[in-house]
């Protein structure tokens, strides 16, 4: 039987392989595997089972996935790096695109159809885009390359895909043109933060194309 020590070191399988981490830092990192698992179903049950009829076709809008992946890069406790990635690609856009959780919030006690469950509304918004957010802060401050560093700029490269191909699927702001040009303005986003951090890690960090 292995016995935890406080201060001690303890092996720790990570994509480049294996590293050490204090007795505190395992202790932080299964509190994060537990709380990105529960927001994840917690999210899943907000979008998809309590609030259909308020969100609509909104459940399908960029950002809901940007904070299943945040759940999910959590819920690994922030050990693969394709979701983390994924993460920091998210954080800018979300950021620049405040204004409209600004004009949600203004907007909300004069909005009808969610009368019936006005405060689950409240909770799915609060728990949206500030966990995408603050886990995207917590790897800067924290250093950032030991999260988002592929082996090499091709494996940037999927993740980023694969990020923002809900919103070319499923957003209606693409499909069928809603609130034009707001899709635009996403797009633009997108390619703006992707390149940055292509360039980012090509340039700052040396990684290699493939």
């Amino acid at each position: 039987m292995i016995r935890l020590v406080e201060n001690s070191l303890i092996p720790i399988h990570r994509h480049y392989g294996i590293c050490y981490m204090r007795f505190e830092e395992v202790v932080f990192h299964e509190f994060a595997v537990f709380i990105g698992f529960f927001l994840l179903l917690f999210r899943i049950w907000l979008d998809e089972v309590k609030l259909p009829e308020e969100l609509q076709f909104r459940r399908r809008y960029f950002s809901r996935f940007f904070a299943y992946y945040a759940c999910l890069a959590l819920a690994f406790g922030l050990s693969l790096y394709p979701l983390n990635i994924m993460v920091m690609v998210a954080f800018p856009i979300l950021v620049v695109t405040s204004v409209w959780d600004i004009n949600f919030y203004r907007r909300f006690s004069s909005q009808t159809y969610w009368t019936k469950n006005r405060r689950w509304m409240l909770i799915e918004r609060l728990t949206l885009h500030p966990p995408v957010v603050l886990l995207a802060l917590f790897m800067i401050l924290n250093g950032a390359r030991n999260y988002i560093e592929p082996p090499n700029l091709v494996l940037l490269v999927v993740p980023v895909i694969l990020l923002f191909t809900p919103f070319f699927l499923f957003d209606v702001r693409w499909t069928k043109r809603y609130k034009w040009p707001e899709a635009l303005i996403v797009i633009g986003l997108m390619f703006a933060s992707g390149i940055s951090l292509l360039l980012a890690e090509a340039f700052l960090w040396g990684v290699p194309i493939c």
